[in-house]
């Protein structure tokens, strides 16, 4: 029987603010359409049916996550437009994010073990990744603790995601493009709640999740092994309008 996983509602990126309670505060271009319409409201949903974990994304935690992500990318790391990043993680919440950051700054992504400029991975991956570029490990703690914060080592010249990450500002000043006219989103229902069991490739993220909220709405994304009848029952919590 298939039990009930804990309730975890969301990861925020630190110092998350509403819009409208600074008046100064800007957000960034990238998730505008929904920021300014819905921007308290779940727009990517995670579980991780290996650690019964289930986590809510707001467009103000996303926007929150992909200005931290992009400074990263842009500061730690000295990337450009003209850079490559490869993601070599499991379906999660932080290789999401990692999109949405590179999104923000206008660098590729790649899914897998590729030669990048700079690579994210699993802990377990690093001597596999060690030649493709810089190695930031990130761990699988539901709350983005860091590899050495959640009891592992961090090997010599590898870079620790999680405290790396949370030292950068959660506001991104470059100039951005909405998602909507990043993401083609023809074909999906406006406003649709999208459940799907993860993605393999850029292809499949896309339809995945970042087609769904490019149309105004959200994705529930669950990773780990799950029957139909699990399936099943996520889709009725979730109040889920489209499988995939």
């Amino acid at each position: 029987m298939c039990s009930q996983p804990a309730r975890i509602h969301s990861v925020e990126a630190p110092i998350v603010r509403p819009p409208g309670f600074f008046p100064n505060l800007a957000f960034m271009e990238l998730l505008s359409h929904l920021l300014s319409t819905d921007p308290a409201s779940p727009r990517l949903t995670v579980y991780n049916e290996n650690t019964g974990a289930r986590l809510d994304f707001s467009a103000i935690t996303l926007d929150n996550w992909a200005s931290k992500v992009g400074n990263m990318l842009l500061e730690e790391l000295d990337l450009d437009e003209d850079s490559t990043i490869a993601i070599d993680l499991p379906v999660s919440w932080q290789a999401a994010v990692i999109v949405f950051g590179a999104l923000a700054t206008n660098i590729d992504v790649i899914f897998g073990s590729a030669e990048a400029d700079a690579v994210f991975t699993a802990p377990g991956r690093f001597e596999a990744n060690s030649s493709n570029g810089d190695v930031i490990l990130v761990s699988d703690d539901p709350f983005g603790r860091g590899v050495v914060e959640s009891g592992g080592d961090l090997p010599e010249g590898a870079v620790d995601f999680g405290p790396t990450v949370r030292f950068y500002g959660d506001q991104f000043f470059n100039p951005t493009r909405a998602l909507p006219d990043i993401v083609d989103a023809t074909g999906v229902t406006p406003k649709a709640r999208v459940l799907s069991t993860g993605w393999s490739d850029w292809a499949s993220f896309t339809s995945q999740v970042l087609a769904p909220l490019a149309a105004g709405g959200s994705a529930v994304v669950v990773a780990g092994l799950a029957d139909t009848v699990r399936l099943d029952q996520i889709a009725e919590n979730e109040k889920v309008t489209e499988r995939l």
